[in-house]
């Protein structure tokens, strides 16, 4: 009977010694949890950052593009204008040599237009002085 109760007092003390090492597993576990948890966050937080700065990344190099394409628009808005102002003056000239030449013409078949020629050489005299 002593074999007996040596034998149930070991089994005993094993269970024991299990009970024990699991109830400080536990224990540890419930202690480490906040530590983990927190570490979880984190390294999420981390992830949403890198994806975030290469958004803003992103962003910035369009926003950097677009200010390229603005001012190419602008310098060539400038050139059009520019362009635009030169046709108009072509325009202008076009037109006094077209009363220029409609004057010589009704000179020719009326002699007394003189005082019309010297009008319109005035004014294109007036134009030539103010564009060039």
């Amino acid at each position: 009977m002593d074999e007996f109760l040596i034998a149930v007092r070991q089994f005993l003390l094993v269970c024991g010694a299990v009970i024990t090492i699991g109830g400080a597993w536990k224990v540890y576990k419930d202690f480490k949890k906040p530590n983990d948890d927190l570490k979880e966050t984190v390294r999420r937080h981390e992830e949403w950052l890198k994806r975030d700065n290469e958004r803003i990344k992103s962003i910035e190099t369009l926003l950097i593009a677009q200010e390229g394409i603005k001012a190419e628009l602008s310098k060539h808005s400038q050139v059009l204008s520019e362009h635009d102002q030169r046709l108009e003056a072509d325009k202008m000239r076009g037109n006094l040599t077209l009363k220029a030449e409609l004057a010589i013409i009704n000179n020719q078949l009326a002699d007394s237009g003189q005082d019309k020629l010297a009008e319109i050489r005035d004014e294109i005299q007036e134009f030539l002085l103010d564009k060039n």
